[in-house]
Parts: C-alpha cells; structure tokens; sequence
C-alpha cells in the first residue's frame, strides 16, 4: 500500500515517550531498532480528550491480542474505529491485559523511593509525554502494548515471557480520524521480561496521507462508526472542574429500555424436541422447560449468528 511523504521520523530513547498528532489517514509505525522493546501505546480524540483509546472495548471486539487487520476502538462510550493495523510483522506480540507499569510496582522488589529514586514506568513517563498538551496524570489510561508477550492460566494469572521482537520489525497503524498518539518505550523492561532485561530505543515515523489511506480511513469510518455516540447523545455533556463529587438533587435517571416490559410466546416442540429439551435441563441449563428452551435458544444464537471479532479489511 502506498502512503503519503514521511513527515515525522524520530528515535525514542530510553526511557521516553513523546505525543504527537496523527491526523484521519495518517499511518503511525513503529519500528523496533535494536529488538525485544516493549512498546505501550495511548492516544485521544485530538479534538475532544475525552474519547480515548479503549483497551477494554478493542479487547471484546477483537481478542486479546490484536494483529494485522484488526480495528483498535475508542472507549465504549463512544465505540469508534480509531486505527486500523495494516501492517504488524509476525514477531510483535500485542496484549491488552497489561494496563501499564507504575512506579509502586518496584518497591516489592527491593527499590525503595528514598533510596533509589522512583523507578522508570510508563504511567509517569507518559503522563510527562502528554503534559504538552495539558493532559494530566489522571489522563493517562490502559496501554495497547506492542511486543509484550504475555501467557495466562485458567485462574486468570497472566505473566510476561520473553520478548520476541526483532531489529525491524514494524508495526502501521492507520488514523481513521484526528488522534493524538502516545508511543512509550515501556520502563520496566530492565528488571522483567517485558523487553529481556534491557531497555533500548524505538523508531517512530508518521506518514501524511496518500489518496489509498484516506479512502480507506474513511470507508472505515463510514462503514463501523455510524452507530458511534457522540457528545450531543449525552445528557450530561460538561466536563466536571470541581473534584468533589456532589449529587444534583434535580437529576433523574433515564435507564435504556427501562421499565423493562416481557411478554410470553407459546412455543410448540414435537416428542423429539421435547425430549432434547429435558437433555438440556439435565445439564443445568435452567429449572424450568422455559428457562431451558430460552437458554438453549440464546446459546444457539452465540454459536451462530453472533458476529465475528471486527476486522478490517485491507484492500
């Protein structure tokens, strides 16, 4: 795929991270220079802070793991296509389990502030990052994390193994609309497995718009964001300045869909149907035969007709 002209190219170096404007069909890539450095990711709306990259909601569309074709969401509150991944080398491992380090992960291990100075972690390096654009530390929220090679068990432990990233390796990010990106070379990787014991420099190069990728970010936007929310579907639209929470006496809830309201279905099953239907009970699924048909149904309905994770499309 063909992109605009280069009209950013610069090293972060350990431990930094910088904020910069990716503008609506903007590629964003990331290279890794010497290999095996994690890189955690934020960003924001560039016009309105308050929508910002939602790990949470990129993970339920698409996994743990995001890869080449995969869509990354903003928040759910406004659920829109912020990248597309066009290109991930196989070797960059994502995860959206890691929120991000902080500093008060590494005094249980022996680094202790009065002694040692706070530690590098991405929380206060990125909070310094994105102070040139007034945001504070309260801004900086869970990281898309690239090549950071995480396992779990079936308890829900998760752990870092090692980092698989080669001198190279590079991942394009595709603007679908206006952001402000946060790449961040992460600061615990010199103690963990994160970047093998080491901290090292990270590439970034933004490239303008070709007529390619501003087709492309905008067939994305129409095509996944016209369900979006915006601030005018708010009913509360002001940002707070007052920290103290205080409760406005006049405000009554309007829930969606609230009351509920149900009505009953007469459901015919034949002898067969029937005795399939007292198979499911038997497993649980439901004390009575309409709890069970219903389950049986909606299970049904998950298994086949719920959409698959949301990818894109590349073409």
């Amino acid at each position: 795929m063909e992109y605009g002209p280069k009209r950013e190219d610069f090293v972060l170096q350990p431990v930094s991270a910088r904020a910069l404007p990716v503008y609506r069909g903007e590629v964003i890539r990331i290279i890794q220079v010497e290999g095996e450095q994690c890189v955690d990711f934020n960003a924001f709306n560039l016009h309105d802070y308050k929508e910002y990259l939602g790990v949470s909601n990129t993970r339920s569309y698409g996994g743990i793991r995001p890869k080449q074709g995969d869509l990354v969401w903003s928040v759910h509150s406004r659920n829109r296509v912020m990248y597309v991944i066009l290109e991930m080398s196989d070797t960059c491992v994502t995860d959206l389990l890691g929120g991000r380090c902080k500093a008060a992960i590494h005094y249980g291990m022996g680094f202790t502030p009065d002694r040692d100075g706070i530690h590098t972690n991405c929380q206060d390096t990125m909070a310094e990052a994105i102070g040139e654009y007034g945001l504070t530390p309260d801004d900086v929220h869970d990281s898309f994390n690239l090549w950071m090679n995480t396992e779990w068990d079936s308890r829900g432990t998760y752990w870092s193994v090692w980092n698989t990233g080669r001198p190279g390796d590079h991942a394009d990010l595709l603007a679908v609309f206006d952001t402000l990106a946060v790449p961040t070379i992460c600061g615990s990787g010199d103690i963990g497995l994160t970047s093998n014991f080491s901290l090292k420099p990270i590439l970034v190069q933004v490239f303008a718009p070709s007529e390619e990728t501003m087709r492309l970010a905008t067939r994305y936007d129409e095509q996944y964001n016209r369900t979006a929310r915006t601030l005018n579907d708010f009913r509360v639209k002001d940002i707070r300045t007052n920290r103290a929470l205080e409760r406005d006496p006049n405000y009554v809830p309007k829930f969606v869909n609230y009351p509920l309201t149900t009505r009953r279905i007469a459901v015919e099953l034949s002898a067969d149907e029937y005795a399939q239907l007292q198979r499911v009970r038997e497993t649980g699924m439901g004390r009575t035969d309409g709890e069970a048909l219903r389950a049986a149904f909606f299970y049904w309905v998950q298994k086949n007709l719920r959409p698959t994770p949301l990818r894109g499309k590349v073409l």
